[in-house]
């Protein structure tokens, strides 16, 4: 590649009234000397997330491409970002939440990744939480930035290779993603990052950014991460171990169109067959975690794997006979 990658940075909002102007803000303010246009893609907002996303636009004295949308009715995240790719130009497109904030250096570090490996179809990185105020985090020299490089000669076996971690809010997709493979199917309103990834291994490289921050991530009452990084006392706990096995089970109904790719996928191509083989192990160890509880004592016990005599089973198995005991057991071991 001699020249910098065209990115659209499509902006996915759906009632982030409260965060979305700074999220807005940190994306026209990115520094990039390659071609850059921002599309917003509200999912029928019924706050005032659009109308301060349009205040703030009408400000931008920049000349980059911007285009607005709210949609007419809420179509959830796979619909609302086939939207925003039907609407953009570029060749990469880098998916942001409009309650996060992006990095200055997010575009400009995701282009050098992608200029610096031809055989990549997504870049990601690190991101960094925070509740109220973020501070700001100084990125590496650009000559010390690392990068871990995947593609699908690392699925030796049923496990992802380490260091191989996804999230659709810091990911810079090729357009071929969507090219090859369609738009989103709608049933993957969960785990659409999972998608992404596949779709990605599937063509290229995967390229994560190992030493720089290119987000920060919000946490709120809204997101399920801020649930589990603020469970501290066993009602907290409790209510994070439901609100996590809910997420799963929306999840589940997104297993098959993703299968689906990768099985079809794999009768021209058998060399993904690892792959295959890897996310049917991710995806039924997701099913049991989704429905874990619904076990009985026994099956529960079977399944987290634990044996040997009962003397030796009594404090594992308190930690799986029901979610307070989790919490609790939990709470002890987290104190010693």
């Amino acid at each position: 590649m001699n020249s910098l990658p065209f990115i659209s940075i499509l902006v996915m909002s759906h009632n982030q009234e409260a965060f979305i102007r700074d999220a807005v803000h940190s994306i026209l303010t990115q520094e990039y000397d390659g071609e850059l246009e921002f599309i917003f893609c509200d999912d029928h907002s019924t706050d005032a997330t659009f109308e301060i996303i349009e205040e703030i636009v009408s400000q931008y004295k920049g000349n980059r491409r911007i285009v607005t949308h709210k949609a007419k009715v809420n179509g959830r995240v796979a619909t609302n970002m086939n939207i925003a790719i039907q609407l953009a130009k570029g060749d990469w497109f880098m998916r942001v939440d409009g309650d996060d904030i992006l990095h200055p250096d997010r575009v400009r570090l995701s282009a050098k990744a992608i200029m610096e490996h031809p055989n990549a179809v997504a870049v990601s990185g690190r991101f960094s939480y925070f509740e109220t105020d973020y501070q700001p985090i100084t990125n590496p020299d650009d000559s010390d930035i690392r990068y871990n490089v995947f593609s699908l000669k690392d699925f030796v076996s049923n496990e992802i290779p380490r260091g191989l971690e996804w999230w659709g809010g810091l990911m810079t997709m090729h357009r071929r993603i969507f090219d090859t493979f369609g738009p989103l199917p709608h049933e993957c309103h969960v785990l659409d990052d999972t998608m992404f990834a596949t779709r990605s291994l599937m063509l290229g490289d995967f390229v994560i950014i190992d030493n720089a921050v290119l987000l920060y991530y919000r946490r709120h009452g809204g997101n399920i991460s801020s649930s589990c990084a603020q469970a501290h006392s066993i009602r907290a706990m409790m209510k994070q171990d439901k609100e996590s096995r809910d997420y799963y089970r929306r999840g589940i109904p997104c297993h098959k169109p993703i299968l689906n790719e990768i099985e079809k996928f794999t009768i021209e191509h058998p060399e993904i067959q690892n792959l295959l083989e890897c996310f049917r192990v991710r995806f039924d160890s997701l099913s049991r975690q989704a429905f874990f509880w619904d076990k009985s004592w026994k099956e529960r016990i079977k399944d987290a794997h634990i044996s040997g005599p009962f003397w030796k089973k009594i404090p594992w198995a308190l930690r799986v006979m029901c979610p307070f005991t989790y919490a609790l057991v939990t709470k002890i071991k987290n104190k010693s």
